[in-house]
């Protein structure tokens, strides 16, 4: 990035912008002001950015004795498949007890949510957690959490 530092005053601003836009197009132009000549060039100039030479697109061939460049690939060409959420490994949910979620229930009910953790049970279609699948001890406990119960 090419910075420039320019102190002008107010009328010598349009000399200032001048300059500058014939200096990015490469050309000469006579100051408007006599005020224009007196601004030095920068000391030490960098090149624009489109004078930077672009990578070579053919491939590196090292020389007899050269040690091989190591070959370069992008991302994309690594990836032997897609990932989907179906192909990433994911650890197993956690285990809950029925005395955990028991535990976590009673103190929902001492907090008051008594109404809560009913229509969370009859949401499951049980009465009680006792009535609880195996399977569904998961998802259960899950919903508790979305209660405030601490499991």
């Amino acid at each position: 990035m090419l910075e420039v530092k320019v102190n002008v005053q107010a009328l010598e601003l349009a000399e200032a912008i001048t300059a500058l836009a014939a200096a990015m197009r490469g050309a000469d132009i006579a100051p408007i002001q006599s005020g224009a000549a007196d601004i030095p060039p920068p000391a030490n100039p960098t090149p624009p950015q489109s004078a930077v030479p672009a990578a070579p697109t053919t491939p590196y061939a090292p020389s007899q004795g050269a040690a091989p460049a190591a070959p370069t690939t992008t991302p994309a060409a690594n990836s032997a498949a897609p990932v989907t959420p179906s192909s990433v490994p994911t650890a197993p949910p956690p285990a809950f007890s029925r005395d955990q979620i028991t535990t976590a229930g009673a103190a929902l009910i001492d907090a008051g949510k008594i109404n809560e953790l009913m229509g969370l049970l009859n949401s499951f279609g049980v009465q009680a957690v006792t009535q609880l699948k195996p399977e569904q001890l998961g998802a259960f406990a899950t919903e508790l959490r979305k209660l405030g119960a601490q499991i």
